[in-house]
């Protein structure tokens, strides 16, 4: 079986341009990192506390308020009483700040939305043992009232659940 020439260029010029692709993408695909030792993990910790991926050492965290509000869409012809404490934690850069924002400045608008989202909440919200979705809508609401990204975490504590 001979091929004829026009087919082994076709194969040629295609085989010569796999190459240079490969060599492309092998030239701007990164280096697989090595294993890291405990000088490399300091150093990259460092790196993230400059990108604003804040170490738990320079978090603080700040009590909102304590709440204690209904919540009537849960069950129909039932009340279900709710009762938490919530807290958001900030970078510690920014606690005072955030401290006079949250409780002074706009206290009000604050403590409306997250009683609007605890009395707006399903039951399935409120029956997760971690409440992310809850914890996730206050930090959203209160970073949007506040106008700042100051939030990185909320943490609710002392939560109580009373259906009556």
């Amino acid at each position: 079986m001979k091929l004829p020439m026009k087919s082994l260029v076709i194969a040629g010029i295609v085989l010569v341009a796999m190459s240079i692709e490969a060599v492309i993408i092998f030239s701007l695909m990164p280096a697989a990192p090595a294993a890291a030792t405990d000088k490399d993990q300091q150093e990259t910790a460092e790196a993230a506390g400059a990108e604003g991926v804040a170490p738990i050492d320079d978090l603080a965290e700040v009590v909102i308020d304590s709440f204690n509000c209904t919540n009537n869409l849960v069950a129909p012809g039932s009340v279900l009483h709710l009762s938490f404490k919530v807290i958001g934690v900030v970078p510690a850069k920014q606690q005072i700040t955030f401290e006079e924002n949250a409780n002074r400045t706009h206290k009000t608008r604050v403590r409306q939305a997250i009683e609007r989202i605890a009395r707006s909440s399903s039951l399935e919200d409120l029956n997760d043992p971690s409440l992310s979705t809850i914890k996730r809508l206050i930090r959203e609401e209160t970073n949007k009232i506040l106008g700042r990204s100051y939030v990185t975490e909320v943490v609710i504590t002392d939560f109580r659940m009373i259906e009556q």
